[in-house]
């Protein structure tokens, strides 16, 4: 989501309004990169969001409401071109159900980690610290001057509290299950497998500084975009380029789609077209579910 959002603000084929909301409501988009289910939601949400814009006030929520929807888009376009790589590469994991069940995948961590690494320089960028994925942030100051273990028994549940107390709905049912074991994370990171490393992340090409469209991305975050790469023939050859590329260029790509389509360049039709909605995230022929059945 940082890097379609640095590649959308750069580029001069996306509106104005988008390059406000991502500059200023980068937050919110983080957020909503972080959140399930958008396909069904962000063409509608996006034409109430258009049709409301001219009239929007002060306070009214409605460039947070933008926000929030361009960082769900990124989060379908990382969904699109991960999922089918997660059953490729770890397919007994989706065999036992264990996705289902909430426990996450290694090949799914070990993305993770080196995003983390590559694209946060080991958490020394925003919005990451470098005791990120310490199994009890020990490398962070505050270790040494507070009972971490007691304050964790303390602030789950106040959190999970507060969760609970905003949603509409009460029903512990339409909450996902979802468990992350950091241990699993630190791990990865701090003493990562050679196997997993090589069959996850070195033998699929997952992530490719020299890309044209990465090199580009770490560039803007630097603060230094690369004027000998241009962002079209960047885009045009990330399909054929590593995982993380193809990635970025979906992301963008539906960011386009969107900015488009709330300028009035193209229709509904034409922006669920270009956003690949209604489309499975996985392959009928990757799905474990219906291989077993």
């Amino acid at each position: 989501m940082d890097d379609c959002a640095r590649l959308a603000v750069y580029s001069h084929e996306i509106c104005e309004n988008f390059k406000h909301v991502l500059r200023q409501k980068l937050e919110i988009c983080r957020f909503a990169a972080m959140t399930r289910s958008g396909d069904n939601f962000t063409v509608p949400l996006l034409r109430k969001l258009r049709d409301h814009w001219p009239n929007r006030r002060p306070g009214d929520l409605t460039e947070e409401k933008l926000a929030f929807l361009l960082g769900w888009r990124c989060h379908l376009a990382a969904d699109r071109t991960f999922k089918p790589v997660y059953r490729i590469l770890d397919p007994q994991h989706y065999l036992k159900g264990d996705d289902e069940e909430g426990e996450t995948s290694d090949v799914s961590i070990y993305h993770d980690v080196v995003v983390f690494r590559e694209v946060y320089g080991n958490g020394t960028r925003a919005p990451f610290s470098p005791s990120a994925l310490d199994f009890r942030l020990e490398s962070h100051p505050a270790w040494r001057a507070l009972p971490v273990r007691a304050l964790e028994r303390l602030f789950l549940p106040l959190w999970q509290g507060e969760l609970l107390r905003i949603q509409s709905r009460r029903d512990l049912s339409n909450f996902q299950s979802y468990r992350i074991t950091v241990m699993r994370y630190s791990s990865a990171f701090y003493a990562p497998d050679p196997d997993k490393m090589r069959r996850y992340i070195i033998e699929p090409n997952f992530y490719n500084p020299n890309d044209p469209l990465i090199a580009l991305a770490r560039s803007i975050q630097q603060g230094a975009p690369r004027r000998d790469l241009s962002l079209r023939d960047a885009l045009s050859s990330a399909p054929r380029q590593s995982q993380y590329a193809q990635a970025l260029e979906r992301g963008y790509r539906y960011l386009h789609a969107a900015s488009e389509y709330f300028v009035g360049r193209i229709d509904e039709l034409e922006l669920q077209r270009r956003c690949d909605v209604g489309k499975p995230h996985v392959p009928p022929d990757l799905d474990p579910r219906r291989r077993k059945s």
